[in-house]
């Protein structure tokens, strides 16, 4: 089996992190929570755009720290053919490998797509927390499946329930390795 891991919401906490770079820029302080949609906008902002430019920050991305339990759920997963998948940047590449080689040192193989072009990843099953990749994904292929890494931000107003029979619902990294362990059986 091959799975391919998106970094940002899923490895990485770049909300988290850009929320308290919003705040050192802006004054606002927000939570996670109050982030309810990929495109949430705060002040006439859209944190989307917020975002790419906190990214191509090496600073930024080298301070990011990892979602909980992603560390010892990666090590459980590195069993399988892993790969890390991101739409990052190329510019960002230097430091999202450094980022990684410091907190993940098990994922060697890392996969850069184009934004909107999950679709090509060469993966059997796709751990993405945005449900318009995950998708794209399993769109393409009915044996594919996604794990939606489930936070405020992740449903878009997409059809993603019709896809329920290739999509797995997961609100934190037990529950990612459980549907992963499933997916074995079958």
């Amino acid at each position: 089996m091959k799975i391919s891991v998106d970094i940002d919401g899923v490895l990485a906490d770049q909300v988290g992190s850009a929320l308290k770079k919003i705040e050192e820029d802006y004054g606002q302080k927000y939570s996670k929570h109050d982030v309810n949609c990929a495109h949430w906008s705060f002040g006439g902002r859209d944190i989307w755009s917020e975002m790419t430019r906190f990214l191509i920050d090496p600073e930024f991305i080298l301070k990011m720290p990892v979602i909980d339990g992603s560390q010892s759920a990666i090590r459980e997963l590195a069993k399988y053919n892993i790969r890390v998948v991101s739409a990052r940047r190329p510019e960002t590449e230097k430091a999202t490998k450094q980022w990684l080689n410091m907190h993940f040192p098990c994922l060697k193989e890392y996969y850069r797509a184009s934004t909107g072009a999950k679709h090509n990843i060469p993966s059997n099953v796709l751990i993405d927390d945005l449900d318009l990749n995950i998708i794209e994904f399993v769109r393409s292929d009915p044996n594919r499946r996604g794990v939606l890494f489930w936070h405020p931000w992740s449903l878009n107003e997409t059809e993603i329930h019709k896809y329920a029979n290739q999509v797995y619902f997961c609100r934190d990294w037990k529950n990612v390795v459980k549907a992963i362990l499933e997916l074995d059986i079958i």
